[in-house]
């Protein structure tokens, strides 16, 4: 079993991953700016605008992952908060680096969070996949920064896995928490076109995953998606007759979307399907691998 040391370990994903580390039978700890150890694991101070790490946090840990970043969806995007964006994933990143270097600090893998917002999301038919290239957007900048601060851990790290994470489904938080009262209040509807995908991933599955790389020891990167991609108008169809809900109003015009959420407007109007073969043929194997069985098991109760 593994030692692992986790960045933003108090997140959404961070939350759930230590207990399923935890429970699988590996050794957790934290990086915090206000540490306090709690349920099974230790937390360690680091301080990005000190340039401090506790040394004491990289004691027999031989996996670190990286899932350290500041809220994209739920803020609005001023120049300001875009370089927040930016550096709570690539200075963290590069603090972690120095700090190892500085100290000939080795490790067995390194493991970062990434996004999907990588690829170019324009509405397209054909499946992408790790190969595909890079976009152009804001966002697409953002995880093409964050991986190569996550590349050059090759000098400190016998593998470095790089995770680009879709759509995380969990009741109550992330993207379902915005569309939940809506569906449920029969405000439902698709967004634009309805055309766009949306790739998600439970959140059970995407814990697994990570959990996944670390006990096989993976190296690269791989698309943290589901295996059934769906467009927005499918999405929000399977949502609602999950809720059991109808959904009777028409799609909302794109230049209402971009009206009121301006450059964010992307997150929602553009997507193309993308591929989780890679995973799956390292032996992975989906929990969830419908839209239809991840939110029934989300709302089933």
């Amino acid at each position: 079993m593994a030692k692992v040391l986790i960045t933003g370990g108090s997140g959404m994903i961070g939350t759930a991953l230590t207990k399923l580390l935890l429970d699988a039978g590996h050794r957790v700890s934290h990086l915090s700016r206000n540490p306090v150890s709690k349920d099974g694991y230790t937390a360690y101070k680091w301080d990005l605008d000190q340039d401090f790490i506790d040394l004491e946090a990289f004691k027999g840990v031989d996996t670190i992952i990286h899932l350290a970043g500041s809220e994209i969806v739920d803020h609005k995007w001023t120049e300001e908060w875009k370089k927040v964006i930016v550096d709570s994933r690539v200075k963290t990143a590069n603090l972690l680096h120095k700090t190892m270097l500085d100290n000939d600090l080795q490790i067995e893998q390194f493991i970062s969070a990434s996004g999907i917002s990588y690829y170019a999301m324009d509405v397209f038919d054909e499946q992408l996949n790790e190969d595909s290239p890079a976009g152009k957007t804001f966002l697409a900048d953002v995880c093409v920064s964050w991986e190569a601060a996550a590349d050059q851990f090759g000098d400190c790290a016998s593998k470095v896995v790089k995770l680009r994470i879709g759509m995380v489904l969990e009741k109550g938080l992330g993207v379902l928490r915005t569309i939940e009262p809506v569906v449920k209040g029969f405000l439902g509807a698709g967004l634009g076109t309805g055309k766009q995908s949306m790739n998600w991933i439970h959140m059970n599955d995407v814990c697994r995953m990570f959990e996944h790389t670390v006990s096989e020891r993976l190296t690269g990167v791989y698309n943290a998606v589901g295996p059934e991609s769906a467009d927005n108008q499918e999405f929000m169809q399977t949502l609602a007759d999950v809720m059991s809900r109808a959904i009777f109003l028409p799609n909302i015009p794109e230049t209402l979307i971009s009206l009121i959420f301006g450059q964010k407007a992307v997150l929602v109007l553009e997507g193309s399907p993308l591929s989780s073969h890679k995973i799956e043929e390292t032996g992975f194997h989906f929990d969830y691998p419908t839209l239809n069985t991840a939110l029934m098991s989300i709302y089933s109760d």
